[in-house]
């Protein structure tokens, strides 16, 4: 305990001291501070021996840890009173009330209706803390307090007859104006950032807030989230606190963003976690297909800038659906299906042997570009004012011309633009110079009537309509619809009607900063078509050109998947993403359900973990799993099974095929940077040795993305603060 008395304090302030803030502790504030504590927490103190080597009672701690915050504020709020004393001289000064409103860290319990399978501990809830600091606003841009006070000379004191100022600390404090409404609390992903910020807070919180800013964000953001226990005279806990804080995180705006964001003005939402289901209450589980992958590509650019993406960004399955794990083709029919699985590498060592993974792989027909239907496009380009930046424009010129570089001569390109109002620059034509200079005359201008800009492309795509075509619109935007009907109910309406009369809608993000995810998914959702984000050309490439034959023609629609687990062999299960998927088991068969659409050469991946009960017979099925459709080629709805039993599953992770590692290492990817209820304390430096080990049992491609993949994990792990230790 003698680690907390003044010694301790006098050392803070002396390395806040070395760090260039010239604050000197005013003579008598230490015995002020200890005349501030209470006679429990002294008592409490003298209990505990100096050299005890056991850990002081739970109770002991949070007084201490308690103390200590409270005596850090306290002691910089009494420095800023010292700096305020002639404002506060001013009989102008109405003694202000401290906030009662002050925000205060909540802890998140794990996801509603989450079921802890027998044998694995549930892992601890998420934490948040509030987000301290002296960097409050100023008028007309000025820099915050804390630089102000340190490039100039204390203002004088006003010339008017001084008052009687209070002497007693308690006084003072009752004195001091409210401090601003703080930001809204740190993302629980940033956890370690959580900690130092709540040290921070709670000094630098005392020097611009007074108490209310100094204990809440001192005492229940530095001891709730995990503010460090030990404090040695080699590593003074401010000094600490900043050598762990990583470095600033670079935007790419320019400018900086709020609440210390990376970019301002993203819109992204969270569809929580699956929860782990009792065989014995539900064996079905049902979702509609998905083959978007905007999420990855998303994480992708967040990284490749030097930035952490947001947990809400990373949907598993788009993580996961990205790679193309080289599954083959049916020999006839719409799809084959494989099956496959093996020990879970990351799941409890104590009972590895019940823990598995399963995969589910569909593989549709694919279709040479010579033998696919001709193509009735629209184009639909936002030209307002913010794809102005980062050349989003320009990159969405290039990705258009690639795919007009792959055209066949009967089809045919319509474009719509749209800023503040919509027009159509080009009515369909099969000429491709032409098309090509129409792109290359666009121009940024305006605002953003994504609504407007939709329905006349859907006008324009209604009278050219080709019952021998593959209809679709291709929006090229950054989603951020700011005039007219904004919200995405509005736009959606009429999406799914003309999508049933055969128009398809594909959506494809640019940009970032600016950028609105979840509009750009629910209206490829909406429109029976796929969901992209282009951060490279390389990207766009990759859409256009390789998978062009996939983005124009469709093969399956209202694609969903039961899977029928064996109670006798499974005792719990959960599925890994889909959670905006979701279909209810009893309507599997109904028809009427919107599901997912598949394009041609589409590959669509699934994972399950699962428990298994004790010595499951190895003959008995696993699991079973239901694949039902609409065959466009057919003009029918179909359905296909097949089953998986524990004979075979693989003996061990590392046995199993390349492509089913890789796709769990990619699912294992996006858990952690989900911030999963079921991957806490796992490894993103445990992903990278893994994924950089099987790089050499791939082929080619695979080995790329495997590679990617790799220093994607490589990069998370660099940007996060403090990785957890492994379970």
């Amino acid at each position: 305990m003698n680690r907390f008395r003044e010694r301790e304090v006098r050392r803070l302030l002396e390395d806040f001291d070395r760090e260039g803030q010239g604050i000197e502790p005013p003579a008598g504030l230490l015995e002020k501070l200890q005349a501030e504590i209470p006679e429990e927490v002294k008592l409490h103190a003298s209990l505990v021996p100096a050299n005890a080597n056991t850990p002081p009672p739970r109770r002991h701690l949070w007084l201490v840890a308690a103390t200590v915050a409270a005596m850090v504020g306290a002691g910089f709020l009494a420095l800023r009173v010292r700096e305020v004393a002639p404002s506060l001289e001013s009989p102008s000064l109405k003694a202000a009330e401290p906030r009662e409103d002050a925000g205060t860290p909540r802890l998140a319990g794990p996801p509603s209706g989450d079921m802890v399978p027998e044998g694995r501990e549930a892992p601890e809830a998420p934490e948040e803390s509030a987000q301290g600091g002296s960097g409050l606003p100023t008028p007309g841009g000025a820099p915050p307090e804390g630089e102000a006070r340190r490039n100039a000379s204390p203002p004088p004191a006003p010339a008017v007859q001084p008052v009687e100022v209070p002497k007693t600390l308690s006084e003072r404090l009752r004195m001091i104006p409210p401090p601003p409404a703080p930001p809204p609390p740190l993302k629980p992903s940033l956890r370690a950032k959580g900690r130092v910020d709540a040290v921070e807070g709670g000094v630098e919180g005392g020097v611009a807030g007074g108490v209310v800013g100094g204990v809440a964000g001192g005492v229940p953001g530095g001891v709730i989230s995990g503010v460090p226990s030990t404090v040695t005279a080699e590593s003074p806990l401010l000094a600490a606190a900043r050598r762990s804080k990583p470095a600033a995180q670079p935007s790419t705006g320019g400018t900086a963003e709020p609440n210390d964001q990376p970019y301002g003005d993203v819109f992204f939402k969270t569809y929580g976690v699956n929860p782990f289901v009792d065989a014995d209450e539900d064996r079905l589980s049902t979702f509609g297909l998905d083959v978007d992958t905007g999420s990855f590509t998303v994480i992708r650019r967040y990284l490749e800038d030097g930035n952490l993406p947001p947990h809400e960004a990373v949907r598993l399955e788009e993580v996961v659906n990205f790679f193309d794990y080289g599954d083959p083709a049916p020999a006839r029919g719409d799809f084959a299906i494989r099956l496959e699985g093996a020990p879970n590498p990351f799941g409890p060592a104590a009972e590895a042997s019940r823990h598995k993974l399963l995969r589910i792989g569909l593989k549709a027909r694919e279709i040479d570009a010579e033998r696919r239907k001709p193509s009735q496009l629209t184009f639909v380009i936002d030209i307002s004012g913010s794809m102005d930046q980062e050349n989003r424009l320009g990159l969405v010129k290039q990705a258009l011309g690639l795919l007009v570089g792959q055209l066949r001569g009967d089809d045919r390109v319509g474009i719509v633009v749209f800023g503040s109002e919509a027009r159509v620059v080009l009515e369909p034509s099969g000429d491709k110079g032409e098309i090509r200079s129409a792109i290359n005359r666009l121009e940024t201008e305006g605002a953003t009537n994504t609504e407007a800009g939709l329905n006349l492309a859907y006008d324009l795509a209604r009278r050219s309509f080709r019952t021998d075509a593959n209809n679709r619109l291709i929006l090229c935007s950054d989603g951020v619809a700011n005039v007219g009907n904004t919200g995405p109910e509005s736009i959606l309406k009429r999406i799914g009607t003309e999508a049933r009369k055969g128009i398809e809608l594909s959506t494809v993000g640019f940009g970032m900063g600016n950028y609105n995810d979840v509009l750009m998914e629910q209206l490829a959702d909406k429109g029976d078509g796929r969901y992209a984000y282009v951060d490279t050309l390389e990207e766009a490439k990759r859409i256009f050109v390789e998978g062009l034959s996939g983005t124009l023609q469709t093969i399956a629609k209202d694609a969903k998947v039961q899977v029928e687990f064996d109670p006798a062999a499974v005792q719990s299960w959960r599925l890994l993403g889909y959670e905006n998927r979701d279909v209810a088991d009893d309507r599997f068969r109904d028809d009427t359900v919107d599901a997912g659409e598949i394009g041609a050469g589409h590959a669509v991946t699934a994972l399950y973990e699962v428990k298994l009960r004790p010595e499951p017979a190895a003959s008995r099925p696993l699991a079973t799993v239901h694949l039902r459709w609409f065959s466009k080629e057919a003009d029918k709805f179909q359905e296909t099974a097949q089953s998986i039993r524990l004979a075979d599953l693989s003996a061990t992770w590392e046995s199993a095929s390349p492509a089913f590692r890789l796709a769990t290492l990619a699912g294992q990817f996006a858990e952690i940077l989900h911030g999963s209820y079921w991957a806490k304390g796992e490894s993103l430096g445990d992903v990278a040795r893994r994924t950089q080990a099987l790089v050499d049992d791939l082929p080619g491609k695979l080995r790329n993305q495997a590679i990617d993949l790799a220093t994607l994990a490589l990069k998370a792990l660099k940007l996060q603060p403090e990785e957890e230790p492994k379970r």
